[in-house]
């Protein structure tokens, strides 16, 4: 029984975590001048971006929690039992929203440039190897809120 309560209480803070994820997104995307609306139904996609100019995405929002090593394993696939990765006809753009030691950090990512998972960090604070491994593989794609603007619709 208390595996299941146990369980249960995961699944939530997990799910709370993910609705934080993608408030937090909506903001930053308005603080961007991006108009933001909901689907009516999950249509797996969490929120569409309005550029005001014609040009509307779909963003599949993903969130992680700080592992015991100190780094950020974020799965770029949907379905709980069986995965499957994300593709354009599912959603155009991630946005990877992470904690970093009480701010936040954003990845504007296309779904074509992600495999099935990744690995973030802060910039220079690799949990094993900070001298080797100055910033996270998608750094390149941190607070690039201007891909949103740039792709043709």
């Amino acid at each position: 029984m208390g595996d299941k309560t146990e369980a249960r209480a995961t699944d939530r803070v997990r799910k709370i975590n993910g609705k934080i994820g993608e408030l937090l997104a909506a903001v930053e995307l308005l603080r961007h001048g991006f108009a933001v609306s909901w689907p009516d139904i999950d249509s797996g996609y969490d929120i569409i971006a309005d550029d005001c100019q014609g040009s509307l995405h779909r963003i599949q929002v993903k969130t992680a929690q700080k592992n015991h090593t100190g780094n950020f394993y974020v799965h770029f696939c949907k379905g709980r039992i069986s995965k499957r990765k994300y593709s354009k006809e599912d959603a155009d753009f991630f946005v990877v929203a992470l904690n970093y030691n009480g701010q936040p950090a954003f990845y504007v990512i296309p779904v074509e440039a992600v495999g099935i998972k990744a690995i973030f960090w802060p910039a220079g604070q690799h949990s094993r190897y900070p001298d080797k491994w100055k910033t996270c593989k998608l750094e390149e794609y941190r607070d690039r809120w201007d891909l949103l603007r740039d792709v043709e619709a």
